[in-house]
């Protein structure tokens, strides 16, 4: 317990008042001779022990009065267990910000951070002038640096929200970090907040607790600027098919509407009014004027980079039921060569526009040039067939192009022409030759080695194949078994991804395979047999890569085959394999063209593309000239805050480089499911940590952190209620008897 003025302990000595009038007051008993009567005199004595009693009983209650008025006028407090420091100190401030783009939601024509903002202005005109105070927000990775009052009020006014934001906990601990160097001040940390599950797990809050346990001086306040009962309905994140197409692709696309209340639904738009809407950017549009209480939504496809050059390509009405995702899927077909950018948006508006749409890039691209190498063409026929068939001429044209050799007409050939290499069952080869081969996936190529019975351990195991083979040779086992990839993250198993749990490998047998020695330490294990030997071997050499399968690709059913992988009745998982392992020998499976804000972009630059400087094009049509070291074969872009659809040119409209890619909202940033404030606060500790939703409330609260709960309002009390005791006793003593 503390006092605020304890000078005024001090009025406790006028309780010596009551006590000196009562002595010099009190009458001296004045004798009279009355008639020796016995009863007369016990009736006396008994008389003057009772007034001596009540006499004792008033001065008490009037000493209690003086002192409990006395002891009220000093105002003591009671203060927490956490809150401590000497009255005087003064106060250093944090100001902490959850601006992630879910503090847009719109509730009362004002966004959460928005209502933060407000707060936090107010809260800065109540501050010492003198005090110094920072500001601290989730997409600042640097620490808090201390500022005046002006320096701090204009930071909070140009806060805004972010698509790439970090944890709320490394906010937090730059905030106590900031507070340990204020030495000699009393610390206060605001936190400005939604309360959302994703900004405070229970790790966060373990850490905020302990950090807070090592000032104890200092108070933590949540200032809960959410709403009660949030509702939303947005897009699930995109998923794509593919990112890059060949010239008459088919692009398969898939999301869900989740609705996070039926009453949250956005009502569907008229022909007309999604005409109108389809020029605005997504998130600015008016609330759709459609109130006929449909619950049905309407989602739609648009193609192309800016809005108002996009044309709409699709459309779904779903009807979200008892909160369950829908499932919404589009297709894309016919597209020429180039980058196309487009986005999926649900039309209208509601309180959070940023999982209202979801924005996409793919490249059309000519067919990849691969080179089949192998003893004779014929026996290059199913891995030619498996990734450009003859059957689909004239329909859709496939992704890669495949020219045939023989290992013998190798020397007459430009490998540089060529995105990758297929070796298919190839024989001892000269020192030269692989040389060449190796020299190649140094400069970036990809090389496919797939063995077969003409393989000689001897030979493979020489210095000149190893420089490029991922493992030596050990023997061909004749151990039935079959293809079982366990773990299909890899990319050049992308094409089995979705097949991974109904691909019936055990009905295509592999009856002889080449056992493999240790490899070196950069080869690795793609994917594996039944009985659990090496199927694919992938070893990075230079720029490039070398997949290496350990059994054939090209015996027929008939004879002693290696393998019924390409020759089952219905081979689709070959086709899906051999697919995937070209893709990622050509590099197609490394262009990333769709992030999540706050990641960094690299786009890898053909050849044709080498420039020294290039203008980046932001999703608001702005644009930015950067810089390129001459020789560069990729390009990074950090700067991925904003969401949409990005450019990169350089060389103008003919030739040169012409890229984009999309950033689109991480699915977490968007979720509304909150914890409550008294679960943070408990864990956190109550008697330092105080949540408060308005000013009023935050004025109470501060008010209790900085001083304490002060007992005058019920000393005040007390002293009423005493002085009333002592006047009811001194009326009933003296009062006179008729």
């Amino acid at each position: 317990m503390g006092f605020v003025t304890p000078a005024l302990l001090g009025g406790a000595a006028f309780i010596a008042l009551p006590i000196v009038l009562h002595l010099i007051m009190r009458r001296d008993a004045r004798k009279l001779v009355f008639p020796a009567l016995r009863f007369v005199q016990r009736r006396q004595s008994l008389n003057q022990h009772r007034l001596r009693l009540r006499h004792w009983l008033l001065l008490a209650l009037r000493c209690a009065i003086i002192a409990l008025l006395a002891f009220a006028l000093a105002r003591p407090v009671l203060r927490g267990s956490g809150v401590a420091g000497k009255e005087g100190r003064p106060i250093a401030t944090v100001l902490v910000f959850d601006n992630s783009l879910r503090m847009e939601y719109l509730h009362e024509n004002q966004t959460r951070l928005d209502q933060a903002k407000d707060l936090a202005d107010w809260l800065l005109g109540q501050l010492p002038p003198d005090s110094p105070v920072t500001v601290v927000d989730r997409s600042d990775s640097r620490r808090g640096s201390a500022a005046n009052l002006d320096a701090a009020e204009l930071r909070v006014e140009r806060l805004a929200t972010s698509g790439a934001v970090r944890p709320l906990s490394e906010a937090l601990r730059d905030a106590t970090d900031w507070l340990k160097e204020q030495i000699g001040h009393r610390g206060e940390i605001y936190v400005f907040t939604d309360l959302a599950t994703e900004a405070w797990p229970n790790v966060a809050i373990a850490d905020f607790k302990a950090r807070l346990d090592e000032l104890p001086d200092a108070n933590a306040y949540l200032i809960d600027v959410s709403v009660e009962q949030p509702r939303n309905v947005g897009l699930a994140p995109l998923r794509l098919s593919k990112e890059q197409l060949a010239p008459g692709g088919l692009l398969a696309m898939d999301t869900e509407l989740l609705p996070a209340d039926a009453a949250s639904v956005k009502p569907a738009a008229t022909d007309a009014e999604a005409k109108t809407s389809a020029t605005d950017a997504p998130g600015t549009a008016e609330d759709s004027p459609a109130t006929t209480g449909s619950q049905e939504v309407v989602v739609e496809l648009y193609v192309g980079a800016r809005f108002a050059e996009s044309e709409k390509r699709g459309q779904v009405v779903a009807t979200p039921a008892d909160g369950q995702p829908v499932p919404v899927e589009f297709s894309l077909s016919g597209l020429p060569l180039g980058t196309h950018q487009g986005y999926v948006r649900i039309v209208g508006r509601d309180a959070l526009p940023c999982d209202d749409v979801r924005y996409f890039t793919l490249d059309v691209r000519p067919p990849s040039r691969l080179l089949l190498l192998a003893e004779t063409t014929d026996s290059a026929l199913f891995l030619s067939e498996a990734l450009s068939p003859n059957s689909a001429t004239g329909f859709v044209q496939s992704k890669f192009d495949c020219q045939s050799s023989t290992f013998d007409q190798l020397e007459t050939v430009q490998l540089a022409e060529f995105n990758a290499i297929c070796l298919i069952d190839p024989p001892p080869l000269s020192a030269e030759t692989w040389q060449a081969l190796a020299d190649f996936a140094q400069a970036g190529g990809g090389v496919g080695v797939f063995l077969g019975r003409q393989a000689r351990r001897d030979e493979f195991n020489q210095p000149a194949p190893q420089q490029l083979l991922p493992a030596q040779l050990r023997w061909v086992s004749r151990e039935a078994t079959y293809l079982r990839p366990v773990a299909v993250e890899h990319p050049a198993l992308a094409e089995l991804r979705d097949l991974a749990d109904i691909v019936p490998w055990s009905e295509f047998p592999v009856f002889q395979y080449w056992e493999l020695e240790a490899g070196a330490e950069s080869a690795h294990v793609v994917a594996a047999f039944a009985n659990g030997q090496p199927a694919l071997v992938e070893q990075l050499v230079g720029s490039g890569r070398v997949l290496m399968m350990t059994t054939s690709v090209s015996d027929p059913a008939h004879g002693d085959p290696w393998n019924l992988l390409p020759t089952a009745p219905d081979p689709w998982p070959f086709l899906a394999l051999a697919n995937g392992i070209a893709d990622y020998l050509v590099g197609g499976s490394d262009a990333q063209l769709n992030y999540l804000a706050g990641q960094s972009v690299v786009i890898r630059l053909s050849p044709e593309e080498q420039t020294t400087s290039y203008v980046l094009q932001m999703p608001d049509s702005s644009a930015v000239r950067q810089s390129l070291t001459p020789g560069r074969q990729d390009l990074s872009i950090a700067s991925t805050e904003s969401l949409g659809n990005y450019r990169v040119r350089a060389g103008g409209e003919q030739g040169g480089l012409d890229r984009g890619f999309s950033v689109n909202c991480p699915a977490e940033m968007c979720r509304l499911e909150r914890t409550t404030a008294k679960q943070i606060a408990a864990a956190l500790g109550e008697e330092r940590v105080r949540v408060a939703r308005s000013r009023e409330e935050i004025e109470v609260r501060v008010g209790l952190g900085r001083v304490g709960r002060e007992l005058f309002p019920i000393l005040i009390l007390a002293v009423a209620l005493v002085l009333g005791v002592e006047h009811l006793l001194a009326n009933r003593f003296h009062r006179t008897t008729p």
